[in-house]
């Protein structure tokens, strides 16, 4: 975190770190020696409110357990605990109480909470508890969902290709995925200048922006209502209509919709943007896997080792990477070959699609895809070896 990046500017990458928030009155926080500690894989955060106050949304909505502070003398106190535990069924609410009566804990347990702890609050206690939480977290995301694969698309440099890419290849997914009853998704995450829902002649009313705007009433109404159907059964949540800042947006908005696309469908295809924001940067390291589509070209390999360079500087080179070089010439005399891209990366070159350009320009300019317009090509052929690839890399067989 904090490195530098290719021109002096540092990134805040954020880690998957879930969170624990107390809100607690401030006289009780001034006890606390645990504040911005992270315990059993816990950050610690606290915030000074009232026993009786409203709890603000995003604090629930940020948060994967809350700790509240109770006053069981004090029926307003009472009331909001109860509330909370009504308004979020599934939430992990621990209650803070001093001196707690049985006939409370009852009382609380009762109305869903899912722990009373004694104030003050001692270390030992909190990590049992939060240990306790963070193994059934675990286990119900093994249980509830099998989450889908998130992949990751990005491009040396503009102009390689990735928006059509994705899109063909994205449409080819859903296709292999319509056997097992599950279904593919593309999130066009290019705010500024994204094409996907173009490409493939959609037009949803609902985009990302709405998906973002929506914050903590994000769920999975939303999330289906946005996802345009497109050619094969591939699903497109498309870009803004209008250029959004790309750093309009918030790592944890863009957590929340692709972790719910994750629950949703089995493979999720994400078009990011060509240059790195935090969030993007962050996202990365919550992707199965990253495609890297580069060009046999001096320019687009000098950036492809620069974004290697920059993943591995941010501690992202566990999230494996897949090199494809995009319009390649099968010719038997190229200025720069399969081979030299690979020496010049020091990276292995895992696929090449052919160049068509004459096709595939025709298909996104119908909206259609290239099997439309030509029923066997060697184009459609690379894709679906590179998904067979996308496979064994994910470690999915089907």
């Amino acid at each position: 975190m904090g490195e530098r990046d290719i021109n002096g500017q540092n990134f805040n990458v954020h880690r998957e770190q879930s969170v624990a928030r107390m809100l607690m009155s401030a006289q009780e926080i001034a006890e606390l020696n645990v504040i911005g500690t992270d315990i059993a894989g816990f950050t610690i955060i606290a915030h000074a409110i009232d026993a009786a106050a409203k709890i603000p949304v995003d604090d629930v909505a940020s948060s994967q357990v809350l700790l509240v502070e109770l006053r069981q003398d004090d029926p307003a106190s009472m009331q909001r605990l109860v509330s909370l535990c009504e308004d979020v069924p599934n939430g992990r609410i621990i209650a803070l109480v001093r001196d707690p009566s049985i006939a409370v804990v009852r009382l609380l347990m009762r109305n869903g909470l899912t722990d009373v702890l004694t104030l003050p609050l001692m270390r030992d206690e909190l990590e049992q508890v939060l240990h306790q939480i963070r193994d059934s977290m675990q286990e119900e995301a093994v249980a509830d969902h099998q989450l889908g694969k998130v992949v990751a698309i990005i491009p040396s440099v503009g102009g390689v290709g990735v928006t059509t890419l994705v899109t063909q290849a994205g449409a080819l997914q859903a296709h292999r995925d319509e056997d097992l009853s599950r279904e593919a998704c593309i999130i066009d995450l290019d705010l500024q200048f994204g094409n996907a829902a173009t490409y493939l002649g959609l037009n949803p009313s609902l985009t990302v922006a709405d998906m973002i705007e929506a914050g903590p009433r994000l769920d999975r109404d939303m999330l289906l209502a946005a996802c345009a159907k497109g050619p094969l059964g591939v699903r497109v949540v498309a870009a803004p209509p209008d250029i959004m800042p790309l750093e309009a947006v918030s790592t944890d908005q863009i957590f929340n919709l692709v972790d719910l696309a994750a629950r949703e469908f089995r493979t999720v295809f994400l078009d990011l943007p060509c240059n790195w924001t935090n969030w993007s940067l962050s996202l990365i390291g919550r992707t199965d896997l990253i495609i890297l589509v580069i060009e046999l070209t001096v320019a687009s390999l000098r950036q492809a080792r620069r974004q290697l360079n920059l993943l591995a500087s941010q501690g992202l080179q566990k999230v494996p990477v897949m090199i494809v070089a995009n319009r390649v010439q099968k010719r038997l005399f190229r200025t720069i070959s399969l081979a030299d891209a690979e020496q010049a990366l020091k990276h292995p070159v895992h696929y090449s699609i052919e160049n068509d350009f004459p096709l595939l320009c025709t298909a996104q300019d119908q909206g259609v895809l290239i099997g439309d317009i030509k029923s066997k090509s060697k184009v459609a052929k690379d894709l679906v070896t590179m998904l067979e690839g996308c496979d064994e890399m994910l470690g999915r067989s089907e």
